[in-house]
């Protein structure tokens, strides 16, 4: 037999696709995909028709080029199995990173043209966008312990594990009371990158530059050219398209940072100490804790809370607390000092 004889001739090449049509599924693998079956489905043929040739049937020409039974059976068989274990295969798993702790306003998930509203609880892969309005906020809980919360008119790309991408828009990230538990999350952006090191920060992103600045602890901020730097606490970098860095003060009290508390995370109250409430208020609004007394500490640390602070500010819910405790507060110049009750200190 020839090498000709090996070959699809056109009549048979019209048979073999339009027994590739027969097979498919409805759903149509990738063109490559395609290819792949249907030089299979010509290597079996071709095997089939050779076989056939040297073996001709009693009574019949010797035609190497006929397709006998057998070949038809053999394409028909590969074309299926390599279709089906092509369709068959699941889709990529994937992966979760963050889910959404609290909504402030219309805030939508999606990429690519779809983009659907988000919910409390929802939770979200690698690969998603979020997208806030206007008049909308969010706060997502990552790995580790790790908070983000985005302002209004804010657009970030979930791009890794760790890492999030900020198109415009201002993100705040909170490693968390205990940062050396925390995974270090990159905030990338077209002006540079940054990474945390036990921190409270925000990275806001206009069309003509980049804010970083630091609440807590130190940033790492390394710019589009490659430049490394780092920022402290009280300090903010601002990053122009041209990799000029500016460096400024910002006090940990600045109305900078009041957008914040309109999508604090949740914290529950139910059966913890006062004084551990009172620690997660100062951290969230920038204060220091201060006491008054060592009787009034004495009593913080041994009131147990009960009920639920759910939807109000840190300053809201300090006050909704306090309420109910026999001890009062004062605020002087960012320090919150907690003292006995003046019907407190008359009873002793």
């Amino acid at each position: 037999m020839t090498d000709r004889d090996q070959e699809l001739r056109p009549g048979e090449e019209d048979a073999l696709q339009a027994l590739l049509r027969e097979m498919a599924p409805e759903a149509e693998p990738p063109p490559e995909v395609r290819e792949r079956v249907r030089q299979a489905v010509a290597a079996e043929w071709r095997m089939a028709v050779a076989e056939a040739a040297r073996r001709p049937e009693p009574g019949r020409a010797r035609r190497g080029w006929q397709r006998p039974a057998m070949a038809l059976a053999a394409s028909l068989a590969v074309a299926a199995v390599a279709l089906g274990v092509i369709q068959s295969r699941p889709p990529a798993t994937p992966v979760m990173v963050a889910k959404i702790t609290r909504l402030g306003g219309p805030v939508e998930a999606g990429g690519a043209g779809n983009w659907q509203p988000v919910t409390a609880g929802q939770s979200l892969a690698v690969g998603q966008e979020l997208v806030t309005g206007p008049e909308g906020k969010a706060a997502l809980k990552l790995r580790r312990g790790v908070t983000l919360r985005l302002d209004t008119d804010t657009r970030i790309a979930l791009a890794g594990i760790d890492r999030i991408s900020v198109e415009r828009g201002a993100v705040y990230l909170d490693a968390g009371s205990q940062p050396v538990l925390a995974s270090s999350v990159q905030i990338t952006s077209a002006f540079g990158n940054t990474r945390h090191l036990g921190t409270q920060y925000e990275v806001r992103v206009t069309r003509d530059e980049m804010q970083v600045s630091v609440r807590e602890g130190l940033v790492e901020l390394t710019t589009a050219d490659a430049r490394p730097m780092a920022a402290k606490a009280g300090e903010q970098l601002l990053i122009n398209p041209a990799g000029t860095v500016e460096r400024r003060v910002v006090d940990k009290r600045d109305p900078h940072w009041n957008w914040i508390s309109d999508v604090t995370p949740p914290y529950a109250i139910e059966d913890r100490p006062l004084s551990d409430f009172l620690a997660w208020v100062c951290r969230e609004t920038g204060r220091e804790l201060a006491f008054g007394s060592p009787q009034a500490q004495a009593t913080a640390e041994g009131i147990i809370l009960r009920g639920s602070v759910a939807g109000l500010s840190p300053d809201d819910a300090l006050a909704a607390v306090m309420s109910t405790t026999n001890l009062a507060y004062t605020e002087d110049n960012g320090r919150l000092t907690i003292r006995s009750s003046i019907r407190q200190a008359a009873a002793r």
